[in-house]
């Protein structure tokens, strides 16, 4: 083999490496260097590869002390909860572990706020694990991780109180939540569709006559599928329709502990995008923005459907 033919031969072994070792980085998701000399590459056979394709040159680093930082406020958090909800939930029950099956309870509100929960948890631990410093993929792993941890160990406490009972359905739910935004993480079209929850005391609350926590008054709260609509439209449309402007619609309940006087309620109005709303695209600025679009907190106008009919109402 000449010199000539020995260029050739280990360009082409070049080449052909680096190919491969582009796939093996988009399936790993690691962060490695990639060294070539170029003197050793002819001009006709260098690597020319668009912006879009080169290998990212982010080197994702753990930042221990922000790594304590989550730690620690986890562990404050899960203690304070815990506590709050023994006191609030659990206080003088205290039996046998055993199952309970609920699918009714509340009119499935209950449901939809494990639902929530679980997605929402995961946004807080996905963002905080990405700001010390964890890639993406593994972070949108580890919130949903930490999400069914937390939820699990509610509802194993729940399996030892007299009154309540580990319910099935409210794990389907917590992990079913735990999991969507992972589903949004690897499946565009889902990140155009969000869990929002929003909360106005009910007089049980305001007035003393409920001892419990506010995650359970549910003739307070309402759950909101937010749909961002202006991804979907046409060039044109999207001229028209602003980008931060989402449909929305709503579920709550009202007197959900009588079975006689209980009805629903249903929405289908406006809701905000935060996320496109307010500025800063750092990482904690995208982990802050992403947080608050989890909640409906500012008043737009909806149609509220009900047993008396239609009405139009400003709704939080």
């Amino acid at each position: 083999m000449n010199k000539i033919g020995f260029t050739k031969y280990i360009n082409l072994i070049l080449f052909l490496a680096v190919i491969c070792f582009q796939t093996s980085y988009a399936q790993t998701s690691d962060s490695v260097n990639l060294k070539l000399k170029t003197d050793t590459l002819t001009s006709a056979s260098k690597l020319k590869l668009k912006n879009d394709n080169q290998i990212p040159k982010d080197k994702y680093k753990v930042n221990y002390i922000k790594f304590g930082a989550v730690t620690g406020a986890t562990i404050g958090a899960f203690w304070w909860l815990h506590n709050y909800q023994k006191n609030a939930w659990w206080s003088g029950q205290r039996g046998e572990f055993h199952f309970q099956n609920d699918w009714n309870y509340a009119m499935s509100m209950d449901k939809l706020g494990h639902l929530f929960d679980g997605a929402f948890i995961q946004a807080l631990y996905r963002g905080a694990f990405e700001w010390a410093g964890f890639s993406p993929t593994a972070s949108v792993w580890i919130g949903a991780a930490f999400s069914v941890a937390y939820m699990t160990d509610i509802e194993i406490e729940d399996g030892f109180a007299t009154d309540w009972g580990f319910s099935p359905g409210d794990q389907i739910f917590n992990v079913l939540g735990a999991l969507y935004p992972v589903g949004q993480y690897y499946w565009k079209p889902l990140r155009s569709f969000n869990f929002k929850w929003s909360y106005y005391p009910f007089q049980d609350i305001t007035s003393g006559t409920k001892n419990g926590a506010f995650l359970d008054d549910y003739n307070g709260q309402t759950i909101w599928l937010s749909m961002n609509v202006h991804d979907a439209l046409s060039k044109g449309a999207k001229k028209v329709w602003p980008d931060y402007l989402n449909l929305v619609m709503g579920y709550g309940v009202n007197d959900y502990t009588h079975i006689d006087t209980r009805y629903a309620d249903y929405y289908i109005g406006l809701d905000l995008n935060w996320e496109r709303i307010i500025p800063g695209n750092s990482k904690f600025m995208l982990w802050f923005k992403n947080v608050i679009n989890h909640f409906r907190f500012f008043p737009l106008p909806v149609l509220k459907i009900n047993k008396d009919g239609v009405t139009y109402t400003v709704n939080f």
